[in-house]
């Protein structure tokens, strides 16, 4: 048996857990699985034989970073790895995979960088950062992102493509509008946001004529489910969402991306609609 560790994070990054254990098992037999993520992940890792939590430094869409919450973060990352001593660490996501990537880097761990699936033309830090570590491989999704770090260890591994929705499609749409905002649309998400499991999410997504999205992983999986999906990408962290948009759009029939109004905007312009 194999120890992996995976340093995940909440939200869209963890919903590539699937296709990177998909990945990680062609590769190796019988892993064990540890996870390591921040408080708020909600995920269903009910695959793992431990679960660790550890303080994110950094709240999701902002350029706040906390001083204490990171020591703490790389304090505990520190101690997950001298208890657990796996063989190999998978990180993906934002801040909290960063300390458990490097720390394992720097201690001579196998370490698998995995870009965010959202990267079209540009990496993000985590990966871009763990690259320049000796002992570390960069999985990607897009072909672009190949000469963009700091290795020759990169490979495509399709890890956006290698998700399947099957069990979630419906060929009955029987929920006319989802609006689906972010972190950085706390008052539409104060109204919108639903407290269901992601797998109930999905069901859902696919029961959907409409969905109204920012340009995350949500947008990804309501281009798979959803009858139509309006994207209006956040302009955040360097323009990832925009080139995702644009990419969701060049690659499916039913994704349209709006520009010149706001998310806000859209979202009364549907409302307008469902209450004609």
């Amino acid at each position: 048996m194999t120890k992996i560790m995976l340093g995940s994070r909440h939200s869209g990054h963890a919903t590539a857990t699937p296709a990177i254990k998909a990945r990680i098992e062609e590769e190796i037999e019988d892993p064990e699985y540890i996870i390591v993520t921040d408080h708020q992940d909600e995920y269903d890792y009910s695959f793992a034989d431990k679960i660790y939590r550890v303080p994110s430094f950094r709240p999701t869409g902002a350029k706040l970073y906390r001083p204490l919450r990171t020591l703490k973060n790389f304090y505990r990352s520190w101690r997950i790895l001298r208890e657990e001593k796996p063989e190999k660490v998978v990180a993906y996501g934002a801040n909290t995979s960063f300390p458990i990537g490097l720390i394992a880097g720097l201690k001579g761990i196998d370490v698998i960088a995995v870009e965010a699936e959202n990267r079209t033309k540009q990496p993000s830090l985590t990966p871009k950062m763990l690259s320049k570590l000796s002992n570390t491989r960069v999985w990607v999704s897009q072909d672009e992102l190949l000469d963009k770090y700091d290795t020759e260890r990169v490979e495509n591994k399709q890890i956006i493509q290698f998700r399947d929705f099957s069990e979630h499609e419906s060929g009955e749409k029987d929920n006319e509008l989802l609006i689906i905002p972010s972190s950085n649309d706390p008052e539409l998400q104060e109204k919108y946001w639903k407290d269901i499991s992601h797998s109930e999410f999905l069901d859902l997504m696919g029961r959907t004529e409409t969905v109204v999205t920012r340009g995350g992983m949500t947008s990804y999986e309501a281009a798979n489910l959803a009858e139509k999906v309006i994207v209006r990408p956040s302009s955040h962290a360097g323009g990832h969402q925009k080139n995702f948009a644009e990419w969701l759009e060049e690659n499916y029939e039913n994704v349209e991306v709006v520009q010149d109004k706001s998310f806000e905007q859209l979202v009364r312009d549907y409302e307008e609609k469902i209450n004609e």
